[in-house]
């Protein structure tokens, strides 16, 4: 094992549990980032198109990692009335 995997173990165990969950949350979004940059320049090389435009394939990998659950919980208003769930601004009933 390498020095620095030695001492991100060594380090884990001695860090809060929420602290942990927040730097697993991390280096999945990094490997996530790596995985679409590798995809990226593989599609850069190649006359291949991809059928949707990188960001979007970026943004539904990242979707992708929320359960079905967390999103059950956003209200279904939320692209209308972003700035009330925000700021607290009166809500658009329309």
């Amino acid at each position: 094992m390498t020095d620095a995997k030695e001492q991100l173990i060594q380090e884990l165990d001695q860090t809060p549990d929420f602290v942990v969950q927040e730097a697993l949350d991390f280096l999945l979004f990094i490997k996530i980032r790596l995985k679409h940059k590798i995809k990226e320049e593989q599609t850069n090389s190649s006359p291949q198109t991809p059928s949707l435009p990188s960001f979007l394939q970026f943004v539904e990998e990242i979707s992708a990692q929320v359960p079905r659950e967390e999103w059950a919980k956003l209200p279904s208003d939320l692209s209308k009335n972003v700035d009330h769930y925000l700021y607290g601004s009166p809500k658009d009933e329309e």
